[in-house]
């Protein structure tokens, strides 16, 4: 990377950014929005590759990985990036939620509230991720605290005692130039004869990166036996993540669905598959955020979506018949077969045009007014 040695530094803190997660895109959004506002910008974490962190303008600063599981494995990044900071002394430190900073924390799961609504429990004492979180938000060294929703911000501001001022709501970002109605319509003949879907055939899709527990898949599969059993031969289901299906498929078969779904594991074209969908369907019993929904949307989509997914908040008012409780599968399934006779591309269209302010320039352009604001 070449820059100007002069320009005042921000770090970036993230312990991976080697894969394709939302937390890695955040991160090089906020590389890029930082760099537009004159700053070097540096990515400290303990896994990456090299080709993103140069896509995104950054430097790559490489932190020894402590070898063993537990929570002091995220305690060891935390002091190692301390000390790195210590001796380069950045104008702005972007924490991801593993590092105190004066700066901004920018948190991306709740995992205390995960657990209750997912198990129904609180967490045992010393969870990794937990222990870490409960130390850098409890500390309150942070001038703000940057979440996906207001999901988010509620649990944040109870569980920790943050002053609501201090929270600030930053919805994540989707590609215009990928998830749009065209791309995603081109597509949509070829996808649907590549899964065997026939013309006259509903498919009804659940798309994720994974976990499945915590985005109810179970959930999916008695939806779909139900709405199977009210209507014979009528739907597909599909669902794509990389997780272990050995169970949801055992489950699928034990109540007598298993020969009308589809699985499939993560894939590269996922817009093809969001426009091959009649419906996108995202039941989780917690979702931070859901950037996959907002961009089933920006292809026209329509979305069904658990009210415990933040994505289910920019739904609120003309399309709050969108939205259900996560448990309530017989409320799923009748408003399911109710959308199924709507005008769907209508309603899909109807949805495109609301997500149009969350595309990725947009929300690019909000992020670096964010960061001007902290950096006065």
């Amino acid at each position: 990377m070449t820059g100007d040695s002069q320009a005042p530094l921000a770090v970036i803190a993230i312990r991976q950014v080697e894969k394709s997660t939302g937390a890695s895109r955040n991160a090089f959004e906020q590389a890029a929005a930082l760099k537009a506002l004159g700053y070097r910008v540096t990515i400290l974490s303990e896994r990456g590759r090299q080709a993103l962190v140069d896509a995104a303008g950054a430097r790559w600063v490489r932190l020894k990985r402590w070898p063993f599981k537990g929570p002091f494995r995220r305690f060891w990044f935390n002091r190692r990036v301390q000390a790195w900071c210590r001796r380069h002394r950045p104008a702005l430190l972007v924490s991801h939620g593993d590092v105190e900073t004066p700066d901004i924390v920018y948190m991306h799961n709740c995992v205390h509230l995960a657990s209750q609504l997912i198990h129904q429990r609180e967490l045992p004492a010393g969870h990794e991720v937990a222990a870490i979180h409960d130390h850098v938000l409890s500390g309150g060294r942070f001038r703000r605290v940057a979440v996906n929703s207001r999901l988010m911000a509620g649990d944040l501001r109870d569980r920790y005692g943050i002053d609501e001022s201090k929270i600030e709501i930053s919805y994540p970002g989707y590609d215009p130039d990928i998830f749009n109605v065209e791309r995603a319509s081109a597509g949509r003949d070829e996808k649907r004869r590549e899964l065997g879907v026939r013309e006259d055939c509903r498919l009804i899709g659940l798309i994720t990166s994974g976990n499945f527990p915590k985005r109810n898949v179970s959930g999916f599969v008695k939806m779909a036996a139900e709405l199977n059993r009210r209507h014979p031969g009528r739907c597909r289901f599909l669902v794509v993540g990389k997780d272990d299906v050995s169970p949801y498929q055992r489950e699928a078969k034990e109540i007598g669905v298993a020969d009308a779904f589809l699985w499939r594991t993560t894939v590269s074209d996922v817009e093809a598959l969001y426009g091959a969908l009649d419906v996108f369907v995202l039941p989780a019993h917690i979702e931070e955020f859901g950037r996959v929904a907002l961009e089933a949307m920006a292809c026209a989509t329509p979305v069904l979506l658990s009210r415990t997914t933040g994505a289910a908040e920019l739904l609120e008012g003309d399309h709050a018949d969108l939205v259900l409780d996560s448990r309530d599968t017989d409320a799923w399934v009748s408003r399911l077969e109710a959308l199924l006779e709507e005008d769907l591309p209508s309603r899909g269209s109807a949805l495109s045009r609301l997500v149009v302010d969350f595309s990725y320039r947009r929300q690019t352009e909000k992020l670096r007014a964010s960061f001007e604001t902290l950096s006065r």
